[in-house]
């Protein structure tokens, strides 16, 4: 087996890297400080072709794959979680079901603007009720005329304030449970939709969050995303993608943490010598290094089997988000203990780290959701 990046992959994140350092990581702070979308990030990323990635040309793609993704997006994570998270919300949870189950028409409406940066998408699954209980959602679409009418309200979706397009899920036919869910295209400014205010947030600032809400809203029947009532298994092909997404966002953060650390660690004098002399500290640097590792041969074995779509890559997207995201939460963590006091300051980076740390283990299925998916995969197994 060959664990090495090609040559072609060294390159591109060499290059992307430096971009990142460069234009995004600077506005990083200040994106957090006054949680301000990062816009510009955004549209810088469809520039170069970030967004894009993996998806066919003839709507504004380019060339990629799973694996490259992720390579690329440790480095955007690392340099700005809330620009990360927003614009794999966007290209990743809102494009990639079009991308899947949309019609001609759909692609090539929604996903132009969506990859060059130009618009911003949304994926609406959580409701004030129904988090990880998916089938709790209460939220309905009915038929009405030749287009539906969707009631309900979703909460906590990431760019729900920004987005011009949204992924919707909403049961067509309750009685049915997860074989009644149906997906919806919602464009900004459609009758009867209105999204709420962004949620003062602990972590990843930049990225907006809120409430929508649907009264009565009118859906056209072209905007019907896929096969009536298949939204379920519509969304459990996403969420593979969602959820190593997720992991590339934790794996981000803790390079990051490791590298503050490092740097920090052999600046910083105390008793007469470097804290990098000081075995507790270079512990600390050693299991954050072994993790980190580790968790970055996981993300690339699971995105390489989501692109050859082999039947394990749903157990082993969930496998490497649950140790990513727990690992990097610890390594956050023991980031800020190497800093001291300096560490529990507004203005240090490892702060804001520690901050964005925890949505890792929340965002796209909890821990507790992963555990049950890898548990529910592994015994069907024997």
């Amino acid at each position: 087996m060959d664990f090495e990046l090609t040559e072609d992959q060294k390159k591109q994140k060499e290059s992307f890297a430096g971009l990142c350092a460069k234009e995004i990581a600077p506005r990083a702070e200040f994106t957090d400080k006054e949680a301000v979308f990062p816009e510009e990030n955004i549209r810088l990323l469809g520039k170069v072709g970030f967004l894009g990635m993996g998806f066919p040309e003839e709507y504004g793609g380019s060339k990629g794959d799973p694996v490259i993704r992720a390579v690329l997006g440790e480095e955007l994570a690392k340099a700005c979680a809330s620009t990360y998270l927003s614009a794999g919300a966007s290209s990743g949870l809102f494009g990639i079901p079009v991308l899947k189950f949309g019609t001609q028409t759909q692609k090539k409406k929604y996903l132009p603007g969506v990859l060059s940066g130009e618009k911003m998408g949304a994926l609406a699954i959580t409701e004030p009720q129904a988090g990880s209980d998916m089938l709790g959602m209460k939220t309905g679409a009915q038929k009405s005329g030749n287009g539906w009418l969707i009631n309900g309200s979703k909460t906590l979706i990431t760019n729900g304030p920004v987005a011009d397009y949204y992924v919707v899920a909403a049961y067509t036919d309750k009685e049915k449970k997860r074989d009644g869910i149906s997906l919806f295209i919602v464009e900004k400014g459609t009758k009867g939709f209105s999204s709420g205010k962004p949620f003062d947030k602990l972590g990843v600032r930049g990225s907006p969050t809120s409430d929508l809400f649907f009264d009565g809203c009118e859906v056209p029947g072209e905007n019907l995303l896929g096969e009536v009532n298949k939204g379920f298994l519509q969304l459990a092909r996403t969420l593979s993608h969602g959820r190593i997404g997720m992991a590339v966002y934790s794996l981000g953060i803790a390079q990051a943490c490791l590298e503050e650390s490092i740097s920090y660690a052999q600046e910083r004098t105390a008793f007469g010598k470097k804290l990098a002399h000081f075995q507790d500290v270079h512990f600390k640097i050693a299991d954050m290094k072994m993790y980190i590792d580790v968790g970055r041969e996981l993300i690339y074995k699971a995105a390489w089997m989501l692109d050859q779509d082999d039947s394990q890559s749903v157990l082993f997207a969930s496998i490497a988000k649950l140790f990513m995201s727990e690992h990097t939460t610890k390594i956050a963590s023991d980031a800020v203990q190497i800093f001291g006091g300096y560490g529990f300051i507004k203005g240090y980076k490892v702060e804001r780290l520690y901050r964005d740390s925890k949505l890792g283990e929340i965002g796209e299925g909890t821990s507790e959701i992963q555990r049950t998916i890898i548990t529910k995969l592994v015994e069907d197994q024997y």
